[in-house]
């Protein structure tokens, strides 16, 4: 059994604040209580550090890792079009790859991300490929993009991840395995929009609900009928906010996503972009909700950390989740800066960095301690 106590905490699905203690036993929370512990010497003091669930990256491509900064100069269709810069990664040696993705799999546990769901390029090669590159405590979702059957691809992988609606339209009626994902990149760019509704009448959003599809990605120029619907099917779609703006695409309407009710997560997108940190993604999607709404308070902060942690964690069937009594101790602190109970969500939002990040727990074992 193990005691800590001392601590500022975000518990169940709402993330609401206590201080209090935590009672660990057998990888699992026995119990959560206000105050210390009768005998406080016989607990493990996190000096007011804040315990919250780990992050969830909900759309990564660490393929292109071996390219940061590859996207200078260019637009968003000459980094990740059909012909883009991140292709060149083929012509690479393999050992050098699997470096650059090792590192940013090490950088994202260091930054406390304990999941990350990644579409994955190279078919079944490539989906194997990361998964023997990610090791444990590390939970990596893979989409594989098929390049010939996509049964093959499904066999080995946690689904499809399709750059595009014409690349999945291709297996229009396919019918997953059970638990397995699919998902698309949407309405990313103004042109990918226009085009659509020019030629088909409707946005990719609207398109890509007709596909069944588990989540969608991006979303950045879609309407508000398209949120609309999404709000009504319950699909959750993935924000990227850093990778729109370096990439020229635009900012994704955080804001409406709020208003309407729609189930949303947040991801970081292409390393060869933006580093897979989710303090930074939180931040600047944070800034973004309050440019367009600048009564944005405490529970639209709620709701941004919720789709970095839990919500993603429930959506991917992850074995931790919210911290109440009897989840899986999985959870990360953060060290005792600035917190203050009543503001502790938006603070995490608008100002924690990985430079606050001090330990992850796993099974209620710590895996990785900052001093």
């Amino acid at each position: 059994m193990q005691v800590l106590c001392n601590a500022l905490i975000l518990e169940g699905r709402e993330l609401e604040v206590s201080r209090g203690t935590l009672v660990l036993r057998e990888g699992r929370i026995e119990r959560i209580f206000r105050g210390f512990p009768p005998k406080k010497g016989s607990c493990i003091d996190l000096k007011h550090g804040l315990v919250l669930p780990p992050f969830v990256n909900s759309h990564t491509h660490v393929g292109d890792s071996p390219l940061r900064e590859e996207y200078l100069g260019k637009t968003q269709e000459e980094v990740v079009g059909p012909r883009g810069v991140k292709f060149r990664i083929e012509e690479l040696p393999r050992r050098k790859v699997s470096e650059a993705i090792r590192e940013t799999l090490a950088r994202m546990l260091e930054a406390g991300t304990l999941a990350h769901c990644d579409f994955r390029e190279g078919g079944v090669a490539g989906v194997k490929r990361l998964r023997r590159l990610s090791t444990p405590p590390l939970r990596s979702v893979i989409l594989g993009r098929p390049d010939g059957s996509p049964q093959e691809v499904l066999k080995c992988s946690d689904g499809l991840g399709f750059p595009s609606l014409e690349a999945m339209e291709k297996f229009r009626g396919l019918i997953p395995p059970e638990g397995k994902f699919l998902s698309v990149h949407v309405s990313e760019t103004r042109e990918a929009e226009e085009g659509s509704v020019r030629e088909f009448g409707r946005g990719e959003v609207q398109r890509a609900l007709e596909l069944n599809p588990s989540f969608l990605v991006h979303g950045t120029w879609a309407s508000e009928e398209d949120y609309k619907l999404l709000a009504r099917s319950r699909v959750p779609i993935v924000f990227c906010p850093r990778s729109n703006h370096l990439l020229g695409c635009g900012s994704p309407p955080i804001s409406r996503a709020l208003d309407l009710g729609v189930r949303f997560f947040l991801g970081t997108d292409n390393v060869m972009v933006t580093e897979p940190d989710m303090f930074s993604e939180l931040s600047f999607a944070w800034a973004l909700v309050r440019k367009e709404n600048s009564r944005a308070g405490e529970e639209e902060a709620r709701r941004l950390l919720a789709a970095a942690t839990v919500e993603p964690a429930s959506f991917f069937r992850l074995s931790w989740g919210s911290l109440e009594e009897g989840a899986e101790a999985t959870f990360m602190v953060l060290s005792d800066v600035f917190w203050d109970a009543r503001r502790a969500v938006a603070t995490v939002v608008n100002r924690a960095s990985r430079g606050d990040f001090r330990c992850l727990y796993a099974k209620g074992r710590r895996i990785i301690r900052r001093l």
